[in-house]
């Protein structure tokens, strides 16, 4: 018996230890001040919770062995114990060291524990995943790490058995025994539930402060997997939605539904753009650009004289249109990119069983609908994440990609991930320059500002100078090479730009508009909760022709909130006359009321009066946040009392809008369905 209590309790002790020490380090690498800005009585909130969570993995981890334990001891096989225990002990040791490794460099990436974008690795190119990994976390060093660690295992395992061997009670009676069974029976349950409540402790539980850097550190790695793998599994059953509660959502934004039937749900996303002779005679060539990880933090440091980090872009930036004051609606190319085009908060959707389904924000219908030739062109693989089918659904009528243009231009550089971004535009102004019948809706994603971060062998890298302090908050050795290859995507655009605008046959009838996909990753907001929106924050661009804007009622501001569900509502109000189509959208060069008045990000969203933002990250909770500084959309470490139920529901309405779509029937008929 007390071989077999000490192996137990021995494991428990040094699982317990790697998750504790795991969670200290997560701390103060990433969220060491906002723990200092706990009260004590937080503080110890924070650990006591932790501990909870901890018990309850390892407890779970240890309650086969414990059952495992009672049969042999009933049954006297104690050989076969001993075997398996053995390495049982080890395992479990690998699972908490190896979770918790993989939760640390995920938080350091995406600041926060592992969630379900952690599964999205399995719909990207293998190699070149693999090409990130090696190239941006130290591989090579953990695996000699890993090694290191079962010799020093070995040796600390050993020792603690030995001494729990001695010390561990033994009852000296069959009745003392059963005692002993049933009591630690009951702890091990106890410590499985974490609870003495009505419910068990669960995710719901993981908050102790209204800093989400903090409670993104309560639950440890192999704990925040497996939340992540629960609730990956669930997505791939889409909820059903009641439109009933569609109709609550709108009267928490202050939007009254006029009519009874399902499609009136959709009334609100309807636009309509003005009747417009010129545009009738004028239709133009769009092409909307969405750059990798294009970056405003990345531009507050760029310097013309000291630090050029725009290139070519710069004087266009000058020049045209832009917003600053804007924020992507994902934090994933995946994420940001299925939100622009179908207005859908799923990140998986192109994969999944619901791709096919008829959205009704979808882009590509909306300029197939006004006469318009829609490309999708990428400097990836087409089978990235099944875009080519999910784009073919979606009825774009071409989808060009790295294979084609490595045919137009054989001497085309790539990385890891695909075609480098002058090639991606060379192949663009290919297409523009083509003869058309029809005016051409041309989307691109460019690749070459991604992990690893990589030039073109021609490209000279650009010597950055910048102070520790920045540069700490970058998780990359080669921070010359990441800034060189943000300016790199930059100064391509630019000179893609530069050639349009010089093109006598486009200059004056092609729109050019351009974001980022997100923010760069891993500069480490979590631990500067001041950045709450700025860590979001990805410019927009707009080029429009001169005689476009005399004739569409511009009304620029430069100031204006906005966010990536504005780009589309913006563009065809100025390009197309008399359509109608519907989008969550406001036109960022018009005053006219919007129905959905907000720059809009999965975890965060800011009304257009500016007054405060709100991390939306949980739905049910929403935090409110002053602003303190609106250059960089700053806004105070402490939370403040402002209201934001209306940014809460503009999430909850945007899933479930997603959802009644994703379970539409075909004999569903939304114009006969009542809402009930």
């Amino acid at each position: 018996m007390r071989f077999f209590l000490s192996r137990i309790f021995g494991g428990m002790l040094i699982c317990l230890t790697v998750l504790l020490a795991a969670r200290f380090i997560l701390v103060f690498s990433f969220v060491k001040d906002q723990y200092f800005q706990l009260s004590l009585a937080e503080q110890f909130n924070f650990w006591v919770l932790s501990l909870r969570f901890d018990l309850k993995v390892t407890t779970i981890a240890y309650a086969l062995p414990l059952l495992i334990a009672f049969i042999t001891f009933v049954n006297q096989s104690f050989v076969f114990f001993k075997g398996f225990i053995k390495y049982y002990n080890t395992l479990i040791f690998y699972v908490a060291l190896v979770f918790s490794i993989v939760n640390y460099f995920y938080f350091k990436t995406y600041d926060k524990s592992i969630d379900t974008f952690i599964f999205a690795i399995s719909k990207e190119d293998p190699m070149a995943v693999i090409k990130t990994v090696i190239n941006d976390y130290p591989v090579g060093y953990g695996a000699v790490g890993l090694l290191i660690s079962f010799f020093i295992y070995k040796y600390v395992a050993t020792a603690i058995f030995r001494k729990l061997e001695v010390k561990v009670y033994v009852p000296d009676s069959r009745k003392k025994t059963v005692l002993g069974i049933i009591v630690l029976t009951l702890v091990f349950f106890g410590f499985i539930r974490g609870s003495f409540g009505t419910f068990p402790l669960r995710q719901l539980n993981a908050q102790v402060t209204d800093k989400p850097g903090i409670n993104y550190c309560l639950p440890n790695g192999p704990l925040a997997f497996y939340w992540a793998y629960k609730w990956e599994k669930l997505s791939t059953k889409i909820p059903t939605v009641r439109p009933s509660e569609i109709l609550n959502t709108y009267k928490e934004l202050g939007i009254e539904i006029e009519g009874n039937t399902v499609s009136s749900l959709f009334t609100p996303l309807k636009k309509h753009t003005a009747k417009n002779e010129f545009l009738e005679k004028n239709r133009p060539d769009i092409v909307f650009n969405v750059m990798e990880s294009m970056s405003t933090h990345m531009m507050t440091f760029d310097d013309e004289k000291e630090r050029d980090l725009m290139g070519e872009l710069r004087k266009h930036f000058k020049s045209d249109f832009v917003f600053r004051n804007f924020v992507s609606e994902g934090d994933g190319t995946s994420d940001s990119m299925t939100r622009m085009l179908v207005s859908s908060p799923d990140l998986n959707l192109s994969t999944s069983i619901y791709s096919g389904k008829d959205y009704i924000c979808n882009i590509a219908k909306l300029f197939n609908d006004a006469g318009y030739e829609t490309i999708f062109i990428t400097a990836s693989t087409a089978s990235w994440r099944n875009y080519d089918n999910f784009l073919r659904q979606l009825k774009f009528s071409r989808v060009i990609e790295r294979t084609q243009v490595l045919r137009d231009f054989p001497n085309a550089t790539s990385g890891a991930w695909g075609i480098d971004d002058e090639y991606l535009f060379k192949e663009t102004y290919k297409i523009l320059s083509e003869k058309s019948d029809k005016p051409r809706f041309i989307m691109t994603l460019s690749i070459t500002n991604h992990p690893p971060f990589r030039l073109p062998s021609d490209v000279e890298i650009q010597k950055v100078p910048l102070p520790k302090e920045i540069l700490n908050r970058f998780p990359y050795e080669d921070t010359e090479t990441i800034f060189a290859t943000f300016r790199y995507a930059n100064d391509q655009l630019g000179r893609f730009i530069d050639r349009v605008k010089s093109d006598e046959k486009m200059k004056d009838n092609t729109f050019i508009a351009a974001t980022g996909d997100h923010n760069m990753r891993g500069i480490g907001y979590t631990d500067h909760p001041t950045e709450l929106v700025f860590g979001h924050e990805v410019p927009f661009y707009l080029y429009m022709p001169e005689k476009f804007v005399q004739n569409t009622d511009v009304n620029f501001d430069k100031e204006r909130l906005g966010s990536q569900k504005d780009i589309i509502t913006t563009i065809a109000s100025h390009a197309l006359s008399d359509k109608e189509f519907h989008s969550f959208g406001c036109d960022l060069l018009s005053d006219e009321k919007c129905n959905f008045p907000f720059a809009f990000n999965s975890s965060v969203a800011v009304s257009y009066d500016k007054t405060h933002a709100c991390d939306i990250s949980t739905v049910e909770r929403p935090v409110s946040y002053d602003f303190t500084q609106m250059e960089n959309l700053l806004v105070s470490a402490s939370p403040s009392s402002k209201n934001c139920t209306r940014e809460a529901a503009m999430k909850k309405l945007e899933t479930q809008l997603y959802y009644l779509q994703a379970n539409k029937a075909e004999t569903d008929d939304y114009e006969k369905m009542k809402i009930e």
